[in-house]
């Protein structure tokens, strides 16, 4: 006898990733900030080290929409290892976010620090901003971690480290090292499916997880004449011009189009032609419409250069003295 074959579903309840939610954001050495993905971050409430705004001074920052390059032109550093106490939101999956953004040096291996998280997790190793996206631009450090019954739980180098999570606060340091001083431009610390978490607009950020990056990869070249940045350019061109500045003057420290040409030895059948593109060149570099600096304010006065009439006033006023003296010499 065929017994009936009585099979049964049971559904059983799906768990749903929680959704991303912001836990704490500081808009280092700056105000208040609200950026394109919601966002909101506070003031700095940190009195340790220095703040600044010298990024303002930028005719933009690279790799960043234009809206929320208030967050990578005010920094805060300090001449020694300095950090910030912030909250945790109990058990769960997080991405701290930390923004930064070279705007002095304009080489690599000039500022190189380490960042750590919770007073124990080197999470950013021998940072150089320079060298990982150049001066001006925009660069994310992103780092996953988990809280698990009150301990933090970090993968590096394919081992669990854990730590306290003290008073449900967590532990952000940025520590000095032997070129100059450690600095933050913004952080953020997000809670939730980290699957969601927002990227820099048209590129990806640099995230800090088990296995890291090779270190002897050659980085790419970006080219800074994207259409983003000629359209940018454009605009500020002419509020400038709304203003009554000369758009025909060319200021020391304006922004300089980079140009990946190389220079190679001509032939001896290419001279004519390279001499007359030199001096197509010339007269384009006369033409007062053909620069290809843009300015970012009102021409200043070169405080290095001198008029030699300055140079040569003593000299006369001196001449001028020793005349009547030997004069008066003379009728002794």
């Amino acid at each position: 006898m065929l017994l009936p074959l009585v099979i049964t579903f049971v559904l059983l309840p799906v768990a749903r990733a929680e959704p991303l939610k912001v836990v704490y954001a500081v808009n280092a050495g700056g105000g208040e900030h609200t950026d394109q993905n919601g966002i909101s971050y506070e003031a700095d409430p940190l009195n340790v080290g220095i703040s600044s705004d010298y990024g303002k001074h930028l005719l933009m920052i690279g790799r960043v929409q234009e809206q929320d390059e208030a967050l990578y032109r005010t920094e805060r550093y300090h001449t020694t290892t300095f950090g910030y106490d912030f909250p945790a939101d109990g058990d769960g999956d997080y991405a701290l976010i930390m923004k930064f953004c070279e705007v002095y040096f304009d080489a690599p291996n000039r500022k190189v620090f380490d960042v750590l998280l919770n007073r124990k997790h080197t999470v950013v190793k021998q940072l150089d901003i320079y060298n990982q996206v150049g001066r001006g631009s925009a660069h994310d450090e992103v780092v996953y971690f988990k809280i698990i019954n009150g301990r933090l739980h970090y993968e590096n180098e394919g081992e669990i480290e854990t730590s306290d999570v003290r008073n449900g606060h967590l532990r952000l340091d940025f520590i000095k090292g032997a070129l100059d001083n450690p600095k933050i431009n913004a952080f953020a610390l997000l809670k939730g499916d980290v699957t969601q978490l927002p990227r820099l607009h048209n590129t990806e950020a640099s995230e800090r997880r088990a296995e890291l990056e090779e270190e002897d990869k050659p980085r790419a070249v970006r080219p800074r004449d994207s259409q983003q940045h000629q359209e940018r350019i454009v605009r500020y061109n002419e509020r400038q011009a709304q203003r009554g500045y000369d758009e025909d003057e060319e200021d020391e420290d304006d922004y300089d189009v980079e140009e990946g040409e190389q220079q190679q030895e001509p032939h001896a059948d290419q001279l004519p032609e390279i001499q007359q593109q030199q001096q197509h060149h010339q007269q384009q570099q006369q033409s007062p419409q053909s620069s290809k600096r843009t300015r970012s304010g009102p021409r200043q006065p070169n405080p290095y250069s001198m008029d030699d009439s300055s140079i040569l006033m003593p000299v006369f006023i001196a001449i001028g003295a020793f005349i009547p003296l030997l004069f008066c010499l003379c009728k002794l």
